[in-house]
């Protein structure tokens, strides 16, 4: 039997979007100049609710950069060369409908720091518009259009890629007259971030006693014994832990996200480094495990999209009666458990929760490993009541 069950991996997807007002068949049709506008989502990726208005504002810090492209006749033609749009109240952005440009308190016109923007139409005689934008948001990243369809980020350091937001690329043609983004109605953005989260936490149920000392081990020797550290063994073919660097960023072309790859060669690591695990006693439900750092905060890691490898957990505990006895102090050696490569997958803009169950079935030994039985065996008792034994029987005759 296992002795860690793997109970589930909680894949958030942030499924961003924006409500938006769309023009009427006959507003195609119309002379009058019809402006482009924008709107725009964000998502904090834990959650799986979308973020709209204020709440997307704020995710993205009040801002993002927009560039748009323009197909007429087959030539493609620049129509926004980086516009920094701004929302309602920052930098001059005023409230939804307060002009032409604005349709949710999105603005990209009139702004204070951005005098030489100005507004755009749509161009009826234009077969697609394609629109790629995002938001550094409060970290120190830039980025750099290579093309109207792939940016390249830089950023110094772990948290400035962390704070990146990438909206889904926009492609819209002449005919589009259904869907999210229609020809001549408002733009709408759909910003992820371009991180993954994840996180690792063990709890115990095994009665009567109180499970310590969690060590981690590798089978494949790929690191230290009785490592504190959580460490999930096997062959992480992706950068194991987030630096800065230069990243290069396409979209997928079925679901039009943004992809990130580092465009400096992967560092091929043995073992993903979940953080410091406490050697006090562990939670004893799903609710409150003991997390690996500490918390239950996801850290952000490299999206890791083409992952092949079986990832392997293996450790020892220690064992001590709640009972307060200090005589039967039991230390459990060799529990492991594999984690399935589909499962070791890491998409930007999800976070993933990778949490175990120590129970009595656990697979590691009390003994020798590979010697003694594995799994824990219970002691328990017996009565049997032993019935009198027939003895011999004298019998005699009292006489003179």
């Amino acid at each position: 039997m296992k002795k860690v069950d793997l109970i589930n991996v909680l894949l958030a997807a942030a499924l961003l979007g924006c409500t938006t007002d769309y023009p009427s068949a006959t507003d195609m049709s119309s002379e009058v100049p019809v402006a482009i506008q924008f709107g725009a989502g964000s998502d904090r990726v834990q959650t799986r609710a979308d973020l709209l208005g204020d709440a997307a504002a704020a995710a993205l810090s009040n801002y993002f950069h927009v560039y748009g492209t323009k197909n007429v006749g087959g030539t493609v033609k620049t129509v926004y060369p980086n516009y920094t749009v701004e929302y309602d109240g920052t930098d001059g952005a005023g409230a939804a409908h307060s002009t032409s440009s604005n349709s949710h308190g999105w603005e990209y016109v009139g702004l204070t720091n951005y005098p030489a923007q100005t507004l755009h139409y749509w161009d009826f005689s234009a077969s697609n518009y394609t629109f790629q934008a995002w938001s550094p948001t409060t970290g120190a990243a830039t980025v750099t259009v290579t093309s109207p369809t792939t940016l390249t980020a830089v950023a110094p350091t772990a948290a400035d890629l962390a704070s990146l937001y990438v909206a889904d690329l926009v492609s819209i043609n002449r005919g589009d007259m259904s869907g999210t983004n229609r020809y001549g109605s408002t733009v709408t953005l759909t910003f992820r971030n371009m991180t993954t989260k994840v996180r690792l936490g063990i709890y115990e149920t095994i009665a009567g006693y109180s499970v310590s000392d969690v060590t981690f081990r590798s089978a494949a020797n790929r690191f230290a014994n009785s490592n504190t550290n959580a460490l999930l063994d096997g062959t992480f073919n992706a950068s194991d832990a987030i630096t800065g660097g230069t990243f290069h960023i396409t979209y997928n072309t079925t679901t039009a996200r943004a992809e990130i790859a580092n465009d400096v060669a992967a560092t091929i690591a043995d073992y993903h480094d979940f953080g410091t695990f406490a050697q006090t006693a562990i939670g004893t439900d799903s609710h409150n495990p003991t997390w690996a750092g500490g918390t239950a905060a996801y850290h952000s890691v490299l999206p890791n999209e083409d992952h092949a490898a079986d990832m392997t957990l293996y450790i020892d505990f220690k064992m001590t009666p709640t009972d307060g006895s200090s005589q039967d102090i039991i230390y459990v050696k060799g529990a492991h458990v594999t984690v399935p490569a589909s499962y070791m997958v890491w998409h930007p803009n999800y976070a993933y929760t990778y949490l175990f169950r120590i129970t009595q079935n656990v697979n590691g030994t009390t003994g020798d490993e590979g010697t003694d039985p594995e799994r824990l065996y219970p002691i328990t008792f017996d009565a049997i009541i032993q019935e009198t034994t027939a003895g011999t029987t004298y019998e005699t005759e009292l006489k003179n």
